[in-house]
């Protein structure tokens, strides 16, 4: 699940420089006699001391402004006029930028996540991940996500109040930096172009994390295509080994955290790069405009751009009334905190993250048609989840998410078997977060749909379950 802050502050991660390098289709080193290409000499340098951090937080340069040089400023205005061109959009007019070193990227990382709306999701996404087995109970989400943050983001957009920052660790604004910025710009010809901050707001108010996901997917997606394309045309060989010397580093530092927060940090670029590559390459740079005009609806789209070319719409999907209702499960009083939608990726990160391999959750995961989940928490501070899933092939897609996602629950170590008697199509896992339920109903309206549901005791997750059953 993600917040409004969380989809609406537009950051580049360290292994997605490795990532936008490696996935290049191209030659990476630009050709001898491109007279376009620069070199690691050739580039200037921030104005502070040799022995002295980068700029501080409190600074903003703007180009020709105090907080750097006119040779760096001259330098960064080219990068405009190449991104521009790169991207097909005009130069935008300046907003602030700041360069950050390593203590400078933290606090604006921290100030980032600490925004009560970005706290309160998170908390949201902590009692999410502990039901569903992707954390364990004894872990903070929002320490690990702070964590990873701090290892990973090498700059950052924020077009609520329409600026950007790079880290520069040092004096030298070298490989990494310029490859930086030039994703940084995207974002803000992509905000003078399309507004990001107006289709933002409406995201937010729509409330599915998962089209916000998805057009995350777009804007990233977009800015990691064009800047793959500026390194391949303006970097050499030595930049580029440069560029991912450093990253490598940073990467190794994120290695412990949990599988499902390196993934949906990494989806917006990865599998969003891939998504604006083939739109732009076989419909030209228009369909990227168009895309911002009429974005994506769901991460479905994302995975399988054709049914994002043929528009190929969720499914409504409503859960029933009252399964949260004044008397609670058990007696217990029970409030709803959110109503939302796992959509595609999500799906398929949690099958990847309990045990499945990618093939399989891939397999898995794709025929999804739509879906809702409502989570709660009870007056005793435990959470509970009800959630509906349709198929695009219900008879199909049905039973073959249900199999693979039971199966892993059976190898697994993490889940131990729950005894509910005979109930044919229903199993039960007991995990470290409480329980979880899964379900293969058939209804008339529906056909078959996946009912999923996790609480603390067997009884609460089998009541929401067999709600759904009608």
């Amino acid at each position: 699940m993600r917040s409004r802050r969380l989809t609406g502050w537009l950051i580049t991660l360290s292994a997605i420089s490795i990532a936008a390098v490696a996935c290049s289709s191209g030659d990476l080193s630009p050709a001898d006699d491109n007279p376009q290409a620069t070199s690691t000499a050739a580039q200037p340098t921030a104005t502070v001391p040799s022995d002295g951090p980068a700029p501080t937080p409190g600074t903003a340069p703007t180009p020709g402004g105090d907080g750097i040089s006119p040779e760096l400023a001259a330098f960064l205005a080219d990068i405009d006029r190449k991104m521009a061109e790169i991207r097909g959009i005009p130069v935008a007019d300046p907003v602030p930028f700041r360069f950050l070193d390593d203590t400078g990227i933290d606090a604006y990382v921290r100030d980032q996540i600490d925004d009560p709306e970005t706290v309160e999701e998170i908390g949201k996404a902590d009692a999410l991940y502990k039901l569903l087995g992707l954390i364990s109970v004894e872990s903070v989400l929002f320490d690990q996500y702070s964590s990873l943050l701090d290892a990973q983001v090498l700059g950052a957009y924020d077009p609520d109040v329409e600026e950007f920052v790079v880290r520069q660790p040092g004096a030298e604004f070298g490989p990494s930096q310029e490859f930086t910025y030039a994703h940084e710009y995207v974002h803000r010809l992509q905000d003078a172009q399309f507004s990001l901050d107006a289709i933002l707001d409406r995201l937010e108010e729509e409330g599915n994390s998962d089209r916000s996901l998805a057009f995350s997917a777009l804007v990233e997606g977009d800015a990691t295509t064009s800047q793959q394309l500026y390194a391949i045309r303006h970097l050499d060989l030595n930049q580029l080994s440069q560029i991912l010397a450093e990253s490598q580093e940073a990467i190794e530092g994120s290695e412990g955290a949990p599988y499902i927060l390196q993934r949906g940090l990494e989806f917006p670029y990865i599998e969003g790069a891939s998504f604006a590559d083939r739109l732009r390459s076989t419909q030209g740079i228009e369909s990227l405009d168009a895309a911002f005009a009429n974005p994506p609806d769901s991460t479905e789209q994302i995975l399988h751009i054709e049914k994002y070319v043929n528009r190929e719409l969720p499914l409504e999907v409503s859960l029933p009334e009252g399964l949260f209702d004044s008397e609670g499960l058990n007696g217990e009083g029970w409030d709803v905190i959110d109503e939302d939608v796992f959509g595609e990726f999500f799906l398929k990160a949690w099958l990847e993250a309990i045990g499945a391999r990618s093939s399989d959750a891939a397999e898995a995961a794709a025929g999804w048609g739509g879906d809702a989940m409502t989570l709660a928490v009870n007056n005793e501070g435990e959470h509970a989840l009800v959630g509906m899933i349709a198929w695009d092939n219900p008879s199909v897609d049905a039973e073959q998410f249900y199999l693979v996602l039971t199966s892993i629950m059976a190898a697994s170590p993490e889940f131990l078997r729950a005894d509910i008697g005979p109930n044919v199509g229903i199993k039960a896992y007991e995990g470290e977060g409480g329980v979880i339920v899964a379900a293969t109903f058939n209804s008339p309206e529906r056909g078959e749909f996946t009912a999923i549901a996790a609480a603390p005791e067997l009884n609460d997750a089998m009541s929401l379950v067999l709600a759904l059953a009608g």
